[in-house]
């Protein structure tokens, strides 16, 4: 009986050794998933200056609108700021649109009356030169498309009084080239600068962008924004100068999906 009992298990465990081991679990390679496309839309209030000098038909003016003058000097303004990146591309654009007026003193007793209405955009493609989990430095290429509708009209008071009036438009297209860096500062801060510099004569003789900015995020997609913008172009062709530089502070709203 005692044998029998020895017996059993050695049996048992015969048979085990001699059925099939099971195969080994199998592996599979890690899928990689792409980046896809990630987008971004700021919306803006541009509290914008213009200093420079503007020329339309023979009458020309020197127009100083300083920004601490802006509220009561800019009739209407808008920017929106647009961004499509899929890895180390990235299609970027902008657009301005601008109301400002109005009256100058040019020389004794006399008066200028300036109203202006400006449209600005521009498009660009970038590729990513350095690009870390904290900051990205882009490589820029595009064009800046510009239109400007100008009314001046002089007043001189003296007798007999005179009145000279002009007005023009123009549009041009001016390419440029550029860098963006944008840095990551915590989980919230975010830090981005760009220059573009260009015209190179094609349309102006000059034209060159600086922005200098800084967001905080208050949402899971949506950050507050504040960027101080320098736009200058220096275009004179077919009587119609226009030589200035704008700048001021751009406080608005950034949404990412």
């Amino acid at each position: 009986m005692k044998s029998a009992l020895i017996l059993l298990p050695l049996l048992a465990i015969a048979v085990r050794a001699g059925e099939p081991s099971p195969p080994p679990p199998t592996l599979s390679p890690p899928v990689s998933e792409s980046p896809g496309w990630e987008f971004t839309l700021g919306i803006y209030a541009p509290l914008m200056g213009l200093e420079g000098d503007v020329g339309v038909a023979g009458l020309s003016a020197a127009v100083d609108i300083p920004f601490e003058d802006i509220l009561d000097n800019l009739d209407a303004g808008a920017s929106l700021a647009f961004e499509g990146r899929y890895g180390k591309w990235s299609l970027t654009g902008d657009f301005i649109w601008l109301k400002l007026s109005d009256s100058f003193h040019p020389i004794f007793n006399t008066r200028l009356n300036f109203r202006q209405e400006q449209i600005s955009g521009s498009l660009a493609l970038g590729y990513a030169l350095f690009d870390n989990e904290c900051t990205t430095l882009d490589l820029l290429a595009g064009g800046a498309l510009t239109h400007i509708d100008v009314d001046l009209e002089l007043l001189t008071p003296n007798l007999p009084v005179t009145v000279r009036r002009a007005s023009g438009s123009r549009t041009w297209i001016d390419p440029f080239i550029g860098l963006r860096l944008r840095h990551q500062i915590s989980d919230r801060w975010n830090l981005w600068l760009r220059g573009e510099y260009g015209g190179f004569g094609v349309s102006s003789n000059e034209y060159w962008q600086a922005i200098a900015g800084i967001s905080y995020r208050i949402g899971d997609r949506t950050s507050l924004a504040l960027a101080y913008r320098i736009v200058a172009v220096d275009y004179d062709r077919r009587n119609f100068q226009y030589d200035t530089e704008m700048s001021g502070p751009n406080l608005g709203l950034v949404f990412r999906f």
